[in-house]
């Protein structure tokens, strides 16, 4: 189980981090923010899926505490579960809608079985 959540929060760091990277550095990123219609959205959602991806590293050094592994796979649960469902009401972006949902249902069970790790 323990490895399970190592690959969670490995495979959270890389999702997020490289959509956080391509929004960043893609055509409408930084570099278009003077087209608020779409540079400003794909700039706020590239630092906000950096600020996600650093759960790894916030998380790493309280990994076996069992109330910082719920804080922070609470919040990931969280955050997979409203984007997989934000993505599936327009219906047009299937593959990040499904990247979401496989991300919070295992998020969700890392959440719910961390006691079988986590010191207390």
């Amino acid at each position: 189980m323990k490895i399970f959540f190592v690959i969670v929060l490995v495979l959270n760091l890389l999702l997020e981090g490289m959509a956080g990277v391509g929004l960043l550095l893609g055509p409408d990123g930084i570099e278009a923010t003077v087209m608020p219609a779409t540079g400003m959205w794909a700039m706020n959602y590239g630092f906000a899926a950096l600020a996600i991806a650093s759960a790894i590293i916030w998380l790493w050094p309280n990994r076996t505490n069992s109330q910082a592994v719920g804080s922070v796979m609470g919040m990931l649960s969280t955050f997979h579960v409203l984007l997989a469902i934000s993505m599936a009401i327009p219906g047009n972006q299937m593959g990040p809608m499904i990247a979401h949902s496989v991300m919070a249902v295992l998020c969700v069970v890392a959440l719910t079985q961390r006691n079988k790790w986590c010191d207390g």
